[in-house]
């Protein structure tokens, strides 16, 4: 392990961190877009070796500033991940990682760095209207950051300090109105509890909607959080957070890791609708954020040993854990193979996987009170696309449904009652203890130009059309997930409309022979259709841009290529309409390819752009803003007398 002298900036290497005598303290910050590396402070200390200055007054104000704050505290020694970790040694970051947590729990002290939050505004409680819309302690992009998670919870002394390096509390004096704001308990904030004492889910509901730079982070910023321990691969994408959850069930028998929800990420995330579909369907989360809602979700055992130490009675006819022990969970490549008691009834199939509500923030004492009546099931169906590769051993396979968590209340009878007796949808059923096979991660199957799905961004159906090189116009992926983030889009369809080939979408639609007067010999037109649905409504875009040769199509002025035009459509519909009836009003509008030639010409457009007015109004429901599209084309660098690129962006007026 590496660490600064406070005196001098000098880096000093101790084999274990018990070894630094007198201790340490560590730096918790967010990363600004240049910092001085372990190879920066070497040389610097290299340098100022030769003509006998301090390297102190070299190095970087962040580095300088918190070396002079510990230093005044009358700590000798300072660990900042900057600098003290050679990056450029793969053995050494992994050591690292892998042993963060335990380095910020053996510092004496931990200063979180808040670089956006002045001495005057840095209080927790700060009312808006004194300091109006400026930034409090609570808003400091600290906050948001995956790593600085695990910053928070793991040092024993925590002190918060401001953009001038002004102490301005410890976690401790902060707790209440931190769990208030980020749902992490206060008794973890003022070591009254143990972090292991609450369950995977609720551990994993503490990361919220924080983010990391690099999407592998997502998983190895939580390591310590389970005392897990896996090698870093940068490249793997989110294929990491899967990793360290396979992990998680070898090492614990606590279930809660599959008690997880993505509908209030999903938009966050952007992710496509197929994306989400797949893996709500799936064992394994996606990403850490799937667990916001979790914070309620309590693994039975768990928590009835916490009760029995506390002296609290814990109703075991409401909460039976006698057979928890017998389940056991093992992965495979078709799922996770599981024995589980599983509940049938009329009105769908559920697994009993011993988990419970608990309040984890009480509002009256420090201390958890005992859980509500109230337990959790998970929702299953038959997974029939799997059931072919199901083990003999396994009675059935089965998917995770839609909505993944049943909220299920036993009812209070007096006396003992078996632990395999349900009360559901009004009828008595009971459990059967099965092995089964339940799918825990999406196919692999991929369509033709589709990553694997581990990106934040939406896969992007390919438009051959576009792959030739001498392609009237080509809309880059880069700018079509740019439209579809400004959008907030949950769904993007691309077909080439008079091909007759749809290229992505759950049906087939065919393209209309036009009877427009501007335009009778259609060639090939690719409509992008940008959809999401709400609780309220359902709205779709549509950009459709095609090839015009019709005579006269330039209209006497010079264009770079052929005659490309392009319009724009829009859609709103209230969710008291049918599914059947919204699908079929948006795929009129994306099977249209007509275009009026002096209208929607590229060539006719100053500048070679454009900005349509979106009047989404149908049925007496109109758009609750007013929306604009600006199309813009590009001559493309490769071909540029034939190709024109396509940018398109969506924004309120």
């Amino acid at each position: 392990m590496w660490v600064l002298s406070t005196d001098r900036a000098e880096l000093q290497y101790f084999r274990t961190p018990e070894e630094i005598r007198d201790g340490f303290a560590a730096l918790s910050h967010v990363w600004d877009k240049e910092e001085q590396s372990f190879q920066d402070v070497r040389r610097i200390q290299e340098a100022c070796a030769k003509d006998g200055s301090n390297p102190r007054d070299s190095v970087c104000e962040k580095i300088r500033r918190c070396c002079e704050l510990a230093e005044s505290h009358g700590y000798k020694w300072v660990w900042i991940d900057t600098c003290c970790i050679d990056k450029t040694s793969s053995a050494e970051l992994s050591e690292a990682i892998n042993s963060m947590f335990n380095y910020y729990s053996l510092a004496r002290i931990c200063y979180g760095y808040l670089r956006d939050i002045p001495s005057s505004h840095a209080q927790a409680n700060a009312s808006p209207a004194r300091f109006g819309k400026e930034k409090t302690l609570l808003d400091s992009v600290w906050f948001t950051r995956g790593w600085t998670l695990q910053e928070l919870i793991a040092p024993r002394f925590f002190i918060f300090v401001s953009m001038e390096w002004t102490p301005v509390g410890s976690k401790a004096d902060f707790a209440d109105t931190m769990s208030e704001r980020f749902d992490i308990p206060a008794a973890v904030l003022r070591l009254e509890a143990s972090h292991t004492e609450y369950s995977i889910a609720q551990r994993m509901s503490w990361f919220g909607m924080r983010e990391t730079t690099r999407l592998e982070d997502e998983a190895y910023c939580l390591l310590g959080l389970f005392d897990i321990h896996i090698p870093p691969l940068y490249g793997e994408g989110r294929n990491a957070f899967r990793r360290l959850q396979e992990e998680i069930l070898k090492q614990s028998a606590d279930t809660t890791l599959f008690a997880w929800s993505d509908r209030d990420t999903l938009h966050v995330y952007h992710e496509a609708e197929e994306f989400a579909a797949q893996t709500r369907s799936c064992l394994f989360a996606p990403y850490p954020s799937a667990f916001l809602q979790s914070e309620h979700v309590a693994y039975t055992p768990l928590l009835r040993e916490q009760q029995r130490r506390q002296g609290k009675t814990f109703d075991r006819t409401l909460f039976p854990v006698e057979r928890a022990a017998d389940m056991t969970f093992s992965v495979t490549p078709h799922g996770v193979q599981a024995h589980i008691p599983v509940i049938e009834s009329t009105q769908g199939t559920y697994a009993d996987l011993f988990w419970c509500h608990d309040d984890p923030k009480p509002t009256h004492q420090s201390s958890r009170s005992g859980p509500d009546p109230l337990r959790y099931l998970l929702c299953l169906e038959k997974d029939l696309d799997s059931d072919a590769a199901r083990p003999s051993s396994c009675s059935a396979s089965y998917i995770v449904c839609d909505l993944r968590l049943y909220d299920y209340t036993p009812p209070r009878r007096p006396g003992r009652t078996t632990s395999d007796r349900y009360e559901l949808h009004g009828q008595t059923v009971y459990a059967s203890w099965q092995t089964v096979l339940i799918r825990h991660q999406p196919p692999s199957q991929r369509l033709p130009g589709q990553l694997l799905l581990d990106s934040r961004t939406p896969f992007i159906p390919v438009s051959p059309v576009q792959l030739r090189s001498d392609a009237s116009f080509r809309f880059d992926d880069a700018h079509v997930r740019k439209f579809f983030h400004q959008f907030s889009g949950g769904r993007l369809d691309v077909r080439n409309l008079s091909a007759e080939l749809p290229v992505s979408g759950p049906s087939t639609l065919r393209s209309r022979t036009s009877s427009h007067p501007e335009q009778q010999h259609p060639l090939a037109t690719t409509a992008y259709t940008f959809s999401k649905n709400s609780r309220s409504e359902s709205l779709a875009i549509v950009i459709r841009v095609g090839e015009c040769r019709s005579s006269g199509g330039g209209h006497g002025r010079s264009a770079p290529t052929p005659s490309v035009w392009a319009t724009v459509s829009g859609v709103a519909l209230s969710s008291r309409f049918s599914s059947d009836y919204i699908d079929e009003q948006i795929s009129e509008l994306s099977n249209d390819s007509r275009h009026h030639c002096l209208e929607d010409h590229v060539s006719q457009w100053r500048d070679y752009e454009k900005t349509f007015d979106l009047d989404m109004i149908q049925n007496t429901r109109a758009y609750h803003n007013a929306a604009a599209v600006t199309l813009s084309f590009t001559p493309c660098p490769i071909n540029p007398r034939r190709t024109l690129i396509l940018d398109a962006s969506f924004h309120y007026d």
